[in-house]
């Protein structure tokens, strides 16, 4: 993965879009927008507000919208950014500055493969889903996206005995760039969801769906907008303390896969993986997230992942309400380290 990119040094960068479309070459920046000149005879100007930036790969810009939406900043003069500053706005911007502290310096650095989207965005739009299979927490098949509504997204199984699954978007997990996964098995997606018609609005303010709702804002604020993306990275070495080998974890695998203890002790699924530490969480209504750095796994086995601690240390040790401070993760980092050299 490349360097972050200072702002002065992407003038004359291409810019492309989320649906792999090349808008131009940004011309000019300022405190609020990306200006982008596309064309040499007949040319266009967009001020793009630079929140919507995803990234810089090392050769391109990489935008958060689709080559249609970019359309929409089309201007020969910078606007007012009051112009844009709504209430979706104001999510993206505190989201990519929790996400990126050093955005206002530097445009974050991530890769892109294939024909998927940017591994290291936000969130990609709903409706770029649609006709995309869908897999619960067990991995079974739920059909495809059939359609999109606000609070819910239709998943239909079937050609002749046609099955519809109206799934609340707090319980969709990501997009991997194929497959929409879900936190649900495949039971309770059908003995909950499984209906002929759409749910009332009414069914999305009880207080079920609004504590886990609450819950989802935590760590997506805006998943009723953009679908969390499945974190990709290259495997990192670790020394696997069963064997004395290193163990090279391919952790673009390892999305839902069972955590298990030292002493044998399932604690959950992976529910995402960071530069660090890998998030397990443990149950569906009563959530438990815990944060557990890279250098504690000790195991893979293609179906589990093995940490080298016992379970009635878990707790006090890796759970978190909310994302460690980067202090507290370098210091559970040391932590596994001094274990490590002590071990050996």
């Amino acid at each position: 993965m490349t360097d972050v990119l200072s702002w002065d040094k992407s003038i004359d960068l291409d810019v492309k879009t989320t649906d792999h479309k090349k808008v131009g070459k940004i011309r000019a920046v300022t405190n609020d927008f990306i200006q982008i000149r596309k064309g040499s005879l007949d040319k266009k100007y967009y001020f793009v507000p630079k929140y919507y930036i995803q990234g810089y790969d090392g050769d391109n810009i990489w935008l958060s919208m689709t080559e249609d939406e970019v359309k929409q900043f089309e201007s020969e003069k910078e606007l007012p950014i009051s112009n844009f500053d709504n209430e979706n706005y104001q999510k993206r911007k505190l989201l990519v500055e929790k996400q990126y502290p050093q955005f206002t310096s530097a445009i974050p650095s991530f890769s892109v493969s294939g024909s998927s989207p940017a591994r290291d965005q936000v969130g990609m739009a709903w409706d770029k889903v649609i006709g995309k299979e869908v897999r619960s927490s067990d991995d079974k098949d739920l059909g495809e996206v059939e359609s999109i509504a606000t609070e819910w997204i239709e998943a239909k199984k079937g050609k002749l005995d046609k099955k519809h699954y109206y799934i609340p978007k707090m319980y969709v997990e990501e997009f991997d760039g194929k497959k929409l996964h879900t936190s649900l098995t495949k039971d309770e997606v059908k003995d909950r969801f499984e209906r002929d018609s759409p749910p009332m609005p009414e069914e999305f303010k009880k207080k079920e769906y609004q504590d886990f709702s609450k819950v989802k804002e935590s760590k997506h604020p805006q998943y009723r907008e953009l679908i969390p993306l499945m974190a990709k990275e290259p495997g990192l070495e670790i020394r696997g303390e069963q064997s004395g080998e290193s163990l090279k974890i391919p952790w673009e695998e390892v999305i839902h896969k069972h955590v298990r203890t030292s002493d044998n002790n399932d604690m959950g699924d992976v529910d995402r993986v960071g530069n660090e530490f890998i998030v397990v969480r443990e149950g569906v209504v009563n959530v438990h997230m815990y944060y557990i750095p890279k250098q504690y796994v000790n195991h893979y086995d293609g179906s589990s992942i093995w940490v080298n601690v016992p379970s009635g240390l878990v707790s006090g040790k890796f759970e978190r309400e909310k994302e460690p401070t980067q202090q507290e993760i370098d210091m559970m980092i040391k932590d596994a380290e001094n274990k490590q050299n002590i071990a050996r």
